[in-house]
């Protein structure tokens, strides 16, 4: 900025904007002081803006080097915040009472599979989106959302396996020896020991499970979610004026509510009250038939005259209206996925129509709701005052027999057919496809050997292999779509080597999902099952062999299969791991320019396109080799991670397919007590988290889940980047437009008009003040998601705001992970190929393209809107992002090329030292410590200078141009 320009009245002119990332790094930290040095000047105990107001040189630590850039220590005109968010993501249960905080810390594990949902709802090719309010799902999203839906009745089975099949299994019989004499006796009495009031009564079991996750989620909702804030409801109406197609983070209100709201949560909530009633009201109608007892022989005549030859017309009649309504409920969910709103009923930027919408969405879904807990209701007490009923032989409550198992098989068809959602296979013959396979899968289970030394059916095998070819058939489909003439309209088939998991990563993350939902509700019914049957009968003796604790056969088989998976991922990162660490390779590593020390073993490009070996001896270059070697180790994510998808997939196959009474039994001695342990340990980590601390568990794992609003799952945790982006936003707002003043006399309204043009004004036009965001690592996310709703409404550039980014994951996972949000298109970058499983440099391939200069081709997603880059561009050609990386880092790439930098203004990615800080110890920089590289600073005034620099001069007037002629 030229001296002319500022008005020197005014301490700093730049603002630099720390944001931290996934590891909830303390301001202190960020900003290299003391915590008594240090002044929060926005925000509270869960996160806000920080800066020291005394910015000169502290204490210099003695071991320091002359010359060591000290992060506390800002140029001259700079003022240094630092933004802390981590504790948004990461708050537990809060103020309560130990048992309430442990039950809290268990509901918040409970709901990781539905934050991976949400997750999955973004993977997917997601529209440009209109002005107005009105929000397109695009292909998948009405699916995602059954799927979701799934996920809450596969919680509600698996905790009514706990209550309604173990428990009724315990109070009438003999196997449940842990359990204590007060809770048998409580239902020895009348008239709970008949089986109906006991049913009646346990039901309520699984009802308070999912009300429990519904209200730690809408508790935590109602305490972060950015539509209380003043920030975002400002920020939510802009954007009204824009016209055309726009990026879904540059769209309309995208962070001002969830897409999944009230309705949703109460279809699932009427969803868990219909399932509950139908499975009550099964057991009742078919109870009393040894046939009904097992899928093998359910089709027979005794069992289906068990049911519609059933005198009992009351429960008979509540089995079908619970059917009919939990129907009606999927049926729901996806009309009302597949366009929503990006505001609520009383939002006034939404268009009217869509108001109206969402008022007579809210009305249905409550009635809906209500019409469930009526049915419920209506079901309990046929049991409880419809007399007794026999049981069958086993005691087992037969609701539960096959429900678990069609659930989880329908949830597989659905991630298998989301496979080919982004690689452009039609809905309908995926549908097709996945819906034969599972009508002949269901049909070969049945013929299973209905008992240990029974035959199976002869049409088993027959009718597994059709379903396997049909199967096969949709993964075929799936890979081969792109390449049709048809199949090219989603784009060239290139571009899929772009996007995470070669375009199938909705399949992809809905398989974790699932693969974790399965793993928790395994260990929550094996785990009691293993307590119940801990203890010793009174009288010493053996347990009766008809006394058995018998779980859902489908849990059982996970629970037997889940070793396996673990051994098979094991064994795959063992050999990796063993391949790659068996020598030391010499990587491509970036220059590093104004450093401290020189950077050791550089190697610019691979010669003939093979990687050499090492072969020095230094012992400090050694240090870094391998480092970088670790570093590339960890680099193989994505193809691990899709590995473990495709494991969970043959497992969950296996668990449906096979009998427990055949297979696995020669294991079952071993499975059962390590199940046990394991569901132990999670607790007893569940339990000194609730003692200690007020962190969710696996804190971290919150951070990368809950950065996008919720979309899949209602009772997914909340998005923090609803509450951070509107408060960076505004943060950046206030500091650009911070020495004016509206005039006095202004309304309200006319106040916060005034203040709407003032930044407008003084985001698209030359200020005297600037803003650098900088941001590490998962910030660097935050901060590209707040760059997009900076953008002025008439223009297509952005002025006097500069990104820097450091160990920063956009281009190799949220750009390859999410597309349509952080990919190319919408950044403006390169693109980037997967990571190599095999060798010793992961991205070898992509190495030699950009260096090449053969970027991937991708297509173009027909947004009206500029990219990021096109955003950061100045007059001058300059684009006002730079991002530091270095191979020693295990989480940071390159934003746009893995060519070697040459200085030129377009130029985004620059090394930064391997070094850490010189002191006594030699330290090797991993993924912190880039605020104290030299790079940095001189990263930092080079974009302050590119936002300062003057506008190149218009070229000469020809001749002949209108401005010379007379």
């Amino acid at each position: 900025m030229s001296d002319e320009a500022r008005p020197h009245d005014w301490p700093h002119h730049v603002l630099e904007l720390r944001i931290h990332g996934i590891k909830n790094t303390p301001p202190t930290e960020m900003l290299g002081r003391e915590q008594s040095e240090l002044r929060q000047t926005q925000g509270d105990e869960n996160g806000g803006f920080w800066w020291a107001p005394k910015q000169d040189e502290p204490d210099r630590d003695p071991d320091d080097a002359p010359g060591t850039i000290d992060p506390a220590v800002p140029p001259p005109d700079v003022r240094t915040e630092a933004y802390s968010w981590g504790r948004l993501a990461r708050y537990g249960s809060g103020p309560l009472l130990f048992i309430g905080q442990l039950f809290v810390q268990l509901a918040w594990l409970l709901l990781a599979p539905f934050g991976l949902a949400n997750s999955a709802y973004w993977t997917r090719r997601i529209p440009t989106q209109r002005a107005g309010g009105e929000w397109d799902a695009g292909v998948g999203g009405a699916s995602l959302r059954i799927f979701a839906l799934g996920l809450t009745l596969l919680y509600v089975c698996a905790l009514g396996s706990v209550s309604l099949d173990l428990g009724v299994q315990c109070v009438t019989g003999t196997a449940c020896t842990a359990l204590p004499e007060a809770v048998t006796g409580f239902f020895a009495n009348a008239p709970l020991s008949w089986r109906g009031p006991q049913l009646s009564l346990l039901s309520l079991v699984p009802i308070a499970g999912v009300l429990l996750l519904f209200l730690v989620s809408r508790r935590a909702r109602a305490r972060y979610e950015a539509a209380i804030f003043d920030a975002a409801d400002r920020m939510g109406g802009r954007g009204v004026r824009r016209n055309g197609r726009l990026r879904p983070l540059a769209s309309e209100g995208f962070w001002r509510t969830a897409r999944v709201g009230s309705p949703t949560e109460r279809l699932h909530l009427a969803a868990a009250f219909l399932l509950v009633a139908l499975l009550l009201a099964w057991d009742r109608m078919f109870a009393g038939a040894a046939a009904c007892v097992k899928l093998q022989t359910f089709v027979s005549g005794e069992c289906l005259s068990a049911a519609f030859g059933s005198r009992d017309v009351l429960a008979l009649s509540g089995g079908i209206i619970a059917a009919a309504g939990l129907t009606v409920t999927i049926i729901l969910v996806g009309v009302f996925a597949e366009t929503t709103s990006t505001g609520d009923a009383g939002d006034t930027s939404v268009d009217e129509f869509l108001r109206d919408r969402l008022r007579r969405t809210g009305t249905v879904t409550a009635w809906v709701l209500v019409v469930s807990i009526l049915v419920y209701l209506y079901v309990g007490a046929t049991l409880w005052f419809g007399g007794e009923y026999a049981a069958p032989p086993s005691g087992a409550f037969l609701g539960l027999a096959t429900a678990p198992s069609i659930i989880l098989g329908v949830l597989l068809a659905i991630c298998i057919s989301a496979l080919g959602w982004r690689r452009g296979v039609p809905h309908w013959r995926s549908i097709a496809l996945m819906t034969g396979a599972g009508l002949t899968f269901l049909a070969g289970v049945a013929q299973n050997p209905p008992t240990q030394n029974a035959a199976p059916g002869p049409l088993r095998l027959p009718l597994f292999a059709i379903a396997a070819v049909l199967t096969l058939a949709q993964l075929i489909l799936v890979w081969r779509w792109p390449y049709f003439p048809s199949g090219r309209r989603a784009g060239p088939p290139e571009r899929f080597r772009a996007e995470g998991w070669a375009g199938m990563g909705p399949g992809v993350v809905m398989l974790w999902s699932l693969g974790a939902a399965m793993i928790l509700s395994t260990l929550l019914v094996l785990g009691v099952q293993g307590w119940l049957v801990s203890g010793s009968p009174p009288c010493g003796c053996a347990t009766p062999p008809h006394a058995v604790l018998r779980p859902p056969i489908v849990y059982h088989n996970f629970g037997d299969v889940l070793p396996f998976i673990a051994i098979a991922l094991a064994l795959v990162g063992i050999g990796v791991a063993a391949a790659v660490l068996r020598w030391v390779p010499l990587l491509t590593t970036p220059r590093t320019r104004d450093g401290r020390r020189p950077l050791l073993e550089q190697v610019d490009a691979y010669r003939d396109g093979r990687i050499a070996a090492s072969t020095t001896a230094d012992r400090l270059a050694l240090k870094i080799l391998r480092a970088r070697r670790l570093a590339a180790l960890v680099h193989r994510g994505e193809p691990i991670l899709g590995i473990l998808a495709a494991l969970l997939a043959v497992g969950f196959v296996v668990a449906l397919a096979v009998s427990y009474s055949v297979v696995f039994r020669w294991i079952d001695a071993l499975v059962g007590p390590a199940l046990a342990v394991i569901a132990a340990a999670i607790l007893a980590v569940v339990v000194e988290n609730a003692l200690t601390a007020k962190e969710r568990p696996i804190s971290i794992m919150w951070d990368l889940m809950c950065f996008l609003p919720r979309a899949g799952h209602p009772f997914g945790p909340p998005c923090y980047a609803e509450r951070v982006v509107p408060e960076l936003r505004d943060r950046v707002a206030d500091w650009l437009t911070h020495d004016r003043e509206p005039p006095e006399g202004l309304t309200l309204a006319e106040r916060l008009r005034w203040r709407d043009e003032q930044e407008e004004a003084a985001l698209g036009e030359k200020r005297p003040f600037s803003v650098v965001l900088s941001a590490h690592s998962l910030g660097a996310v935050l901060a590209v998601s707040t760059l997009f709703t900076l953008r002025p409404d008439d223009a297509d550039r952005l002025r006097n705001v500069a990104l820097l980014t450091y160990g920063s994951q956009l281009r190799v996972y949220f750009g390859r992970f999410f597309p349509e949000l952080f990919g190319p298109d919408a950044l403006g970058t390169l693109g980037s190929r997967r990571p190599l499983l095999g060798k010793a440099d992961p991205w070898f391939t992509q190495v030699e393209r950009d260096q090449d200069g053969d970027p991937v081709v991708i297509g173009a997603s027909g947004a009206s809107d500029p990219s990021l880059v096109q955003l950061l561009t100045q007059e001058d050609g300059s684009v006002a992002w730079i991002n530091l990386w270095r191979r020693t880092d295990y989480l940071g790439f390159p934003v746009n090329s893995y060519r070697l930098e040459d200085r030129r203004p377009d130029d985004i990615d620059r090394g930064a030292d391997e070094f850490g800080p010189p002191r006594y110890l030699v330290k090797v920089a991993t993924h912190p410590d880039y605020q104290s590289a030299p790079q940095y600073r001189v990263a930092l005034l080079d974009l302050i200078a590119r936002l300062d620099a003057p506008a190149p001069p218009a070229p000469p007037a020809s001749p002949g141009s209108p401005s010379n002629s007379s």
